[in-house]
């Protein structure tokens, strides 16, 4: 799997990797590229079936796992022989990090989360359910049905605009890649983090905000895990408030 990928900066001595969620792409974090580049090397990827990344074939629900992602990742940061990294991971993106991070400890430096809950409980058979909804809804009601799930995601209207368009690219991986979201488990690995690790937590986020509970407990258990608050950002955090999340990051002790 050839994944889309952008890079900017020429610092070879530390890494911002960006990863989004199901349904965005690399293009997610331009303004990112832009303000970190000139002190780090920054790279943002687009997961299988969304952005520039090609679908997988056959385009079945197996070849989204989230294991399979996390491999597509591990490919990139060899290929490009990416080291000293600061993981950077939104929703789905953040998830991913948690199965990265145990197993790249020599390349990645650090962890941050947002948008990202590190247990879902919901039943396993609702798997089936959610990807056929969202099947259904893309196949009849495209627009109307990515147009609201983008509202949903961000607050502002041009930011809103992006991720519908970031959506329509994605629209025939999103079921697929949902269906693993619904019931995971990474708390033990958030417990057992040996790297510096922040879970930005933003006040419009409610759905996660809610699924929280669990992640928080976790965190309270790992001396080198923390949260930090985002005010006036839903979901899509840096699509709202990007100075804000910007800045949040580059006074994070470890940058």
């Amino acid at each position: 799997m050839q994944l889309e990928y952008f890079v900017s900066g020429t610092s070879k001595r530390e890494t911002i990797l960006f990863v989004h969620g199901a349904g965005a792409n690399a293009s997610q974090f331009e303004k990112q590229h832009e303000f970190f580049s000139e002190r780090f090397k920054v790279v943002s990827l687009s997961l299988r079936g969304h952005g520039g990344s090609p679908l997988p074939s056959p385009n079945i629900t197996q070849r989204y796992s989230l294991e399979v992602l996390a491999s597509d990742i591990i490919e990139l940061i060899e290929e490009l022989d990416l080291k000293n990294i600061h993981f950077v991971g939104n929703s789905t993106g953040g998830v991913l990090g948690y199965i990265l991070c145990p197993r790249l400890e020599n390349r990645i430096l650090s962890l941050t989360t947002f948008g990202t809950t590190g247990q879902m409980t919901l039943p396993k058979w609702s798997a089936r359910m959610v990807s056929a909804y969202d099947a259904f809804m893309i196949k009849f009601f495209r627009k109307k049905y990515l147009s609201f799930t983008a509202g949903y995601a961000v607050k502002s209207k041009e930011s809103k605009e992006k991720v519908f368009q970031m959506f329509l690219q994605a629209a025939d991986a999103i079921p697929y890649l949902r269906a693993h979201l619904v019931n995971y488990n990474y708390l033990e690995e958030i417990e057992k983090l040996s790297i510096p690790y922040n879970l930005i937590q933003c006040e419009y986020d409610k759905d996660i905000n809610n699924s929280l509970k669990t992640t928080l407990e976790a965190i309270s258990k790992n001396k080198k895990a923390k949260v930090v608050q985002l005010k006036g950002a839903g979901h899509i955090a840096n699509l709202d408030a990007p100075d804000e999340f910007n800045q949040i990051l580059l006074n994070i002790r470890y940058f």
